[in-house]
């Protein structure tokens, strides 16, 4: 659902969940060597 009273609401939610989809990809990748797709696995 969108809750966004405004386009720049909606275009600031859609630029974060991507940029921290982006970290997370890199973070599995790059410093535990995992594949990038294991979004779910908790960082320890």
């Amino acid at each position: 659902r969108n809750y966004a009273k405004s386009f720049e609401v909606f275009k600031n939610r859609i630029l974060s969940k991507i940029t921290a989809m982006t970290i997370i990809q890199y973070i599995n990748r790059f410093e535990f060597n995992r594949n990038i797709n294991n979004l779910k696995i908790n960082i320890n």
